[in-house]
């Protein structure tokens, strides 16, 4: 089983979405799951998961100690023993961002491989992020969200540049998200020249679900079921071995 995969994809695409209820479908396959966020502003995942981050846990400071213990910045998903995840503080003050250094990124995500059997970072839009890029360097695997637009196409575009130098072309899995008929699927499709290994339906109380503080993963409507029945295809590969 590999150990360390990415989410990434533009703004709007279901990533952070995808890598929570992700993150369940495999703590459910009693995998030890550790999920970062790579937020430096705002705590989303604790939203999520409807909990908080205490002061003294939380990203910044897994980024600020050299702690042999790093599992304990991470808070305890309290639905699941298996899952844990890394956001920064509820309660947020001041500009922390800006200390955030790609070496001290890479030393928390290395410590935090060896404590997890799977470690999933939950990448950025933007490329400055170092949490974000050291976490698409590390990845074995990359599972790229796409939501038809042309906003999404536009991102694909400025970010292959991007990938090639970094050489992370060869790790992306590529996950088309149904467009809710606001742009033509199959345009996106010829317009990007894609191969999508998987497709995820969207689900209209998306939002309101994630709000109330409740994984897609635990709500048992028809959309649920469906897209939940593609994260356990994607959690069997990965518990497995075998590359999505």
């Amino acid at each position: 089983m590999s150990k360390i995969y990415a989410v990434w994809g533009g703004n709007n695409s279901g990533k952070t979405t995808f890598a929570v209820n992700l993150a369940c479908a495999l703590s459910n396959r009693d995998v030890l799951v550790g999920l970062i966020s790579s937020n430096l502003t705002y705590g989303e995942l604790q939203t999520f998961f409807g909990q908080s981050v205490s002061p003294e846990k939380g990203l910044f400071a897994a980024l600020s100690e050299d702690n042999p213990n790093i599992g304990e910045k991470f808070t305890e998903y309290g639905e699941s023993k298996n899952l844990f995840f890394l956001s920064i503080p509820t309660h947020y003050s001041g500009i922390l961002c800006d200390t955030v250094t790609l070496s001290s990124v890479e030393r928390m995500m290395v410590a935090a491989a060896l404590v997890f059997d799977v470690l999933l970072v939950d990448g950025a839009a933007e490329l400055n992020n170092p949490v974000s890029d050291v976490g698409l360097w590390l990845a074995d695997t990359i599972f790229t969200l796409h939501k038809p637009s042309i906003a999404a196409q536009m991102w694909h575009k400025g970010v292959s540049d991007f990938a090639r130098e970094l050489h992370i072309e060869e790790k992306q899995t590529h996950i088309l998200l149904a467009p809710e008929g606001e742009f033509d699927d199959k345009t996106y499709r010829s317009i990007t020249e894609l191969p999508f290994a998987y497709e995820l339906p969207a689900i209209k109380r998306a939002g309101e679900l994630e709000n109330a503080g409740t994984p897609l993963a635990f709500f048992q409507d028809r959309s649920c079921r469906r897209y939940n029945k593609v994260l356990e295809q994607i959690a069997s590969g990965i518990h497995e071995g075998e590359q999505p």
